[in-house]
């Protein structure tokens, strides 16, 4: 059993967060026109688009049903969390080609790519930290591939921004830890008060 008051927080500001992600594909939806193969790019926006519908269909069925069993609303926001973040980690691998563009405009698109997804990440923060599991399952597929894979190219330009990156993408999940416990620790200060409202009730003592 899931506690109720996370998994809420997960859900309370998801539409903001889905809108967000949307405005990013579309902009690489966009910028990506020069360079990728039209087919696989409108593949990868149609896709993304299906699964933002799911995911606001998701959502809107949380908070207009009973929660008495809160597994199946973790695992489902987890799985579409990580499909997600999967299709962000794609990007570089099928919308950038490999052997067709100069260094430079590889560098330069890999880099765009990345501060696409660095700034949803960063944008994350808020909604995904209420449970380590769930940021991890977006941030981790999104970012770390594509890292690895710059880095492995050998040159200085693609290894460093790769590295950079990747030491980015774990400060951000350092800070999403403590944003966690701030979370839990306030999780805790919230439970303890509705103890306290019920016994003063219970006692005759009403709050104003």
């Amino acid at each position: 059993m899931y506690d109720l008051k996370q998994i809420e927080r997960l859900y309370r500001y998801s539409y903001l967060s889905f809108i967000a992600t949307f405005f990013g594909a579309l902009l690489v939806f966009w910028f990506f026109q020069p360079i990728a193969e039209p087919i696989i790019l409108k593949s990868w926006f149609a896709t993304f688009l299906i699964l933002t519908l799911a995911r606001i269909i998701v959502t809107w069925r949380f908070y207009n049903n009973e929660h008495s069993d809160t597994e199946p609303w973790f695992m489902t926001f987890v799985i579409l969390s990580t499909t997600s973040g999967i299709l962000w980690g794609l990007t570089g691998f099928i919308l950038i080609p490999q052997d067709t563009l100069t260094l430079f405009e590889s560098v330069l698109y890999h880099g765009m790519l990345l501060l696409f997804i660095a700034a949803l990440i960063s944008g994350s923060l808020i909604t995904y930290s209420a449970s380590k599991m769930v940021y991890l399952s977006f941030s981790v597929p999104a970012m770390v591939p594509q890292c690895l894979m710059l880095i492995s190219k050998g040159d200085q330009y693609h290894s460093f921004l790769g590295g950079f990156v990747l030491a980015y993408t774990c400060v951000m999940f350092v800070i999403s830890i403590y944003i966690h416990r701030i979370f839990t620790d306030n999780g805790k200060i919230e439970a303890r008060n509705e103890l306290l409202e019920l016994a003063l009730k219970n006692n005759g003592i009403k709050l104003n």
